[in-house]
């Protein structure tokens, strides 16, 4: 009874993870199952090795398609165990032969721990401060063109990730927007000065892909509110532009009820008007199971995939911080944890405004980016 007891509680996990991930893709690209890592076989056995070789450590890695509560792991289980050693390919005679596959890691194509998530301020945050022009130089303005025709505007936010690509809230782009705007400071000067220091002009950058999470789910509670933008050209980095840290590129924060983590932006403040100026702010960390309650009793459906932080009185994000980052300062480097998603108003003590959670798509993340 026992035995029948464990199997039919494995089916039931097993069941549990299908019905929320039914299928997945692993780095070799050979369809699976999402499953929690404690349930694929192929994968336990290699984290069981006395030592893994680095090749190992990526693919598990990569494997990655989900997470849940208390940083539990969900991976894409097939019967792989590493990456693919050879591919069959074309000769270009009359022949089929193994050979090794080409070099092309998507992992090496995001900024690493040196090179990402830096700042030259001092990092203490004060809740609603005004940023420094060089602070959280990866933070980008979706500019928009409005249906009249006229100047551009701007509406939602995003993280630079490396040059070429920018990640935002799928809900940000359901109106198109036509170009991204780095390095920017202040709205209303050209120049950024501050403290008798004058910063590099913003950049202006227009857009060659748009991408929504394929899964987005709109309307009250914007499941899988991710994008990502391919600009059209390379970007420079300066001390005012710079990419900022995935998770997986400095290892995963365990994140905790009560922790603290920094939200910035160009949304509305107290004034009830869109700030001129990037703000930040300090969040803290809510529990799931204490924040999914709050939102149910407006009918909105969280689920664990999503963040929740914040609900002091006065201290949020609001409107016009959508798609910009939630995050931690981890290991000397700042990295993006959250994208800033939804909420109820703004502000209102005991109700913490809700993320996507970052690390949640990082696979999804590393499909999407190409040279």
């Amino acid at each position: 009874m026992k035995v029948l007891a464990a199997v039919l509680l494995c089916i039931l996990i097993v069941g549990e993870a299908r019905a929320q991930y039914s299928g997945c893709r692993n780095p070799n690209q050979r369809t699976g199952l999402c499953l929690h890592i404690s349930l694929c076989t192929t994968l336990i056995s290699v984290l069981e090795k006395s030592s893994l070789t680095d090749s190992e450590k990526l693919f598990i890695q990569q494997s990655r398609c989900g997470n849940r509560k208390n940083n539990q792991i969900f991976v894409c289980c097939t019967r792989d165990k590493d990456f693919d050693r050879t591919v069959t390919i074309w000769d270009g005679n009359t022949n089929f032969v193994s050979r090794p596959p080409p070099i092309l890691n998507h992992f090496n194509l995001l900024p690493d721990q040196n090179s990402c998530g830096r700042d030259i301020v001092n990092t203490k945050i004060l809740n609603g401060e005004e940023a420094v022009p060089s602070e959280f130089s990866w933070m980008v303005l979706l500019e928009y063109r409005p249906p009249n025709g006229g100047d551009l505007v701007t509406k939602c936010a995003g993280s630079l990730l490396n040059r070429r690509y920018v990640l935002t809230a799928a809900h940000c782009l359901v109106d198109t927007p036509v170009s991204v705007r780095l390095g920017e400071h202040d709205t209303r000067t050209v120049e950024d000065c501050q403290g008798g220091i004058c910063y590099s002009e913003a950049v202006t950058i227009g857009i060659e892909e748009i991408h929504s999470h394929e899964r987005y789910v709109g309307g009250s509670n914007k499941l899988n509110d991710i994008g990502i933008l391919r600009l059209a050209r390379m970007v420079s980095y300066s001390s005012t532009i710079g990419p900022i840290c995935l998770p997986s590129i400095v290892g995963r924060v365990r994140m905790q009820a009560g922790q603290h983590f920094t939200v910035a932006g160009w949304g509305r403040t107290l004034d009830g008007i869109s700030s001129p100026t990037k703000q930040k702010v300090q969040v803290r960390l809510w529990e799931y199971e204490d924040c999914r309650p709050k939102y149910l009793s407006k009918k909105i459906a969280l689920e664990p995939i999503q963040i929740c932080a914040g609900g002091e009185d006065l201290v949020d994000s609001c409107d016009g911080d959508s798609g910009g980052p939630l995050m931690s300062y981890h290991k000397g480097v700042w990295v993006l944890q959250g994208i800033v998603s939804l909420g109820y108003k703004c502000g209102q003590k005991g109700w913490p405004a809700v993320y996507t959670n970052v690390s949640v798509y990082d696979s999804w993340i590393r499909e999407k980016v190409r040279p």
